[in-house]
């Protein structure tokens, strides 16, 4: 059952609200994803500020292609071809949660792409991958408040599900290290 605050922000009808857990559940998956992405890319650090490895254009096009990439497919797969398989055609609901996906993809994007427009090389391969567990965090958060739960509650979801998201994103670094 939602809460009224919850229902505020989905507007009350169920496909706004079920847009809305696609953009979210998207967020976070996204925001794993880049996590183990980006520990596993190559990198030295120099003397003098000199780095390889992914830096500027080149960390900002994983970032981009990694999220909208992955928005994209998700919603190909599961809200395109798999109606197909079943017979069914795909509808205006199916539009609007791979927009809600996408966008969702394009908010860890954009966020995780602040240190290598800000920061030096050094500090932008540094800090990056840090991006997307803060925001996983921060999501689990706001969500937990939206749907009015108390702020040490909020506090607790928000670390439990980083320290999650880190752990899965670990995992799954290490899987494909091998």
């Amino acid at each position: 059952m939602t809460t009224t605050r919850l229902g505020r922000v989905t507007t009350g009808t169920e496909a706004r609200a079920e847009v809305f857990r696609e953009a979210i559940t998207m967020v976070l998956y996204v925001s794993v994803v880049e996590i183990a992405e980006l520990s596993a890319l190559p990198e030295e650090h120099f003397a003098h500020g000199r780095v390889t490895g992914a830096v500027a254009g080149q960390l900002l096009a994983i970032l981009w292609g990694t999220a909208v990439g992955l928005a994209i497919a998700h919603w190909f797969a599961f809200q395109f071809a798999a109606p197909l398989f079943r017979g069914e055609r795909p509808n205006r609901l199916a539009v609007a949660i791979g927009l809600g996906q996408v966008a969702g993809a394009v908010l860890v994007a954009a966020v995780s792409s602040l240190p290598v427009l800000f920061l030096s090389n050094v500090r932008a391969q540094e800090t990056t991958g840090d991006v997307p567990a803060v925001l996983i965090g921060v999501v689990a958060y706001v969500v937990s408040r939206i749907a009015g739960r108390p702020r040490v509650v909020s506090l607790l979801y928000g670390v439990t599900a980083l320290a999650l998201g880190v752990l899965v994103a670990l995992v799954k670094s290490i899987l494909a290290a091998h």
